[in-house]
């Protein structure tokens, strides 16, 4: 690609990105875009690239921020008899019990940190 032909491309293809709608891409958004295209050390790769960022944006990638944390608030909690259960009496009825939720991976791991431990004492 010769480099006149690069430089009318690249034009192009940033004068698409800012007539795309709000809708698509806020104005940050379509400032990377445009920074990613500026930044490209293979020229020749500038139309599959573009045509990257455009499909993104045409199946719903977004470049938005993950969600935060609300650290302004303060979580206050209460004891509740009718809801808590006791580990020795679940134990005892089922040996085999799966535990479904984003902790397994830690909890499995505590349980592995006990069964040492237990096994410490027998030596």
């Amino acid at each position: 690609m010769q480099n006149k032909d690069y430089s009318q491309l690249l034009k192009d293809y940033k004068a698409k990105i800012d007539e795309l709608s709000v809708n698509d891409l806020n104005q940050d958004q379509k400032t990377i875009c445009k920074m990613i295209l500026d930044n490209l050390t293979d020229q020749s790769q500038l139309q599959n690239v573009y045509q990257f960022l455009m499909q993104r944006v045409k199946v719903g990638f977004r470049f938005d921020i993950a969600p935060d944390i609300n650290n302004k608030m303060i979580s206050i909690l209460k004891f509740n008899e009718d809801k808590s259960f006791n580990l020795n009496d679940i134990q005892s009825t089922n040996q085999n019990s799966l535990i479904i939720g984003e902790n397994y991976d830690a909890l499995k791991n505590l349980l592995v940190v006990e069964r040492e431990r237990e096994q410490g004492r027998r030596l």
